[in-house]
């Protein structure tokens, strides 16, 4: 009935039009609206059209370690000229990490942004963030989850089974299952939501493996939905070294990725109370896309659970790492990236741009560049990768602008 009300009260505006003031011809879609909800029907209610916004492709590199500040101008033009749009840049430093610009200091872990709740290394987002956009470039800051606890012995540790011992360790990280630990990340979120970035790329530690995160009141959630309590006898089966899952196992690590995926909309929701523009990436394994059993297994992922609380999702699809895993050529890791891109594209078939596809240029073992011969043959090989986002990872080393103009542009 609603709808016939409206579209006959459209239709006699569009004939009468003739006869009113030019005032009347120039009514716009809200003052429509808002004539239509002044009329003395009280059951009448018209909600606006929400806006469907497109999401904007990025052109990115993932910056690991920033020269000294003298040569950012420099790095900025070389990356303006290969088209790139968007910056990525680690905020997070852990013990062992490259220091950025050269940075001395004795703090050995820590943040690289003003915080009231982590150990600061140096303030250098606000600076980056300012000279970067003066080129015209986005800023993604690239930030940890489950391991930044840095000096925080108040923060709950994950709860992981040794198969070796038979009883439950501490793992490593903490336990963002813990409402304590949860609201703590949120309020460093938040922290970086103040600054003048575009977005936020939470780090792939945001996971848990698969004898991890166990947790009493997660686990008595789990109880009360399945009726059965998720302990290691009922979910694992040890058969000399091999470790084979239960059925109870991939109801219980499905219950995890709900988990997981409410707390990213939980972080998401409190970080756009700050900067509602604010846009949520999260990093992904190759396994998410092309082995979604072993993701969920291993790491508590699930794309389709993630699809409606992230942004973008940040898929490291590093070949060199691809070929060394499973085993595979340099021919078949090309064709095993190109099936990636497909599922991708089904996937996000109406966003294609969500998926940040990620691109490695040095080799993570010998930390040695990967040549550009090497380069330009995988990315000419994989045909519609230019329809999703793409990350060029790391830099350094420098990044060849043959390199970015063949993606880019």
């Amino acid at each position: 009935m609603k709808k016939i009300f409206i579209k006959f009260y459209l239709i006699c505006l569009f004939i009468l039009s003739p006869f009113f003031s030019f005032t009347a011809l120039c009514l716009t879609v809200d003052e429509i609206y808002e004539e239509i909800r002044s009329f003395p029907l009280e059951r009448i209610i018209v909600e606006k059209p929400k806006r469907q916004e497109k999401t904007e492709k990025l052109k990115a590199v993932q910056i690991f370690v920033l020269p000294e500040k003298d040569k950012w101008d420099s790095l900025f033009n070389s990356f303006k000229r290969g088209g790139v749009n968007t910056l990525i840049i680690r905020v997070f430093h852990n013990k062992g990490d490259r220091y950025h610009c050269g940075l001395k200091t004795e703090i050995t872990e820590g943040v690289y942004f003003r915080s009231k709740y982590l150990p600061v290394l140096e303030d250098l987002l606000n600076e980056f963030s300012h000279r970067a956009k003066g080129y015209g470039f986005k800023v993604f800051a690239w930030m940890t989850t489950r391991y930044a606890n840095y000096g925080r012995n108040d923060l709950k540790r994950v709860s992981a089974y040794s198969f070796d011992k038979g009883e439950f360790v501490v793992g490593k990280g903490i336990d963002f299952f813990d409402k304590y630990n949860q609201e703590f990340i949120k309020l460093v979120f938040k922290e970086i939501a103040g600054y003048p970035v575009d977005g936020i790329l939470l780090q792939d530690d945001l996971f848990y493996r698969h004898n991890e995160g166990f947790n009493n009141l997660v686990d008595e959630e789990f109880y009360a939905v399945s009726g059965v309590k998720p302990i290691p006898q009922r979910l694992y089966i040890k058969k000399g070294e091999k470790i084979v899952y239960t059925d109870l196992f991939y109801k219980w690590r499905e219950f995890k990725s709900e988990k997981i995926a409410y707390f990213v909309r939980e972080l998401r929701d409190a970080i756009k109370t700050v900067n509602p523009d604010i846009k949520i990436a999260v990093n992904l394994t190759y396994e998410a896309i092309s082995n979604p059993k072993g993701a969920l297994s291993w790491l508590a992922h699930n794309i389709n659970e993630l699809k409606d609380v992230s942004d973008y999702f940040s898929l490291m699809a590093y070949h060199r790492q691809i070929m060394e895993e499973l085993n595979i050529s340099f021919s078949e890791v090309k064709s095993y990236l190109m099936d990636m891109i497909k599922k991708c594209s089904e996937i996000f078939s109406n966003d294609k741009e969500r998926v940040i596809f990620k691109i490695q240029i040095k080799d993570w073992k010998t930390n040695e560049p990967i040549s550009e011969e090497e380069m330009l043959d995988l990315v000419n090989y994989t045909k519609g990768i230019k329809d999703l986002s793409i990350a060029i990872v790391p830099y350094p080393p420098e990044v060849p602008e043959k390199i970015m103009n063949t993606l880019f542009r």
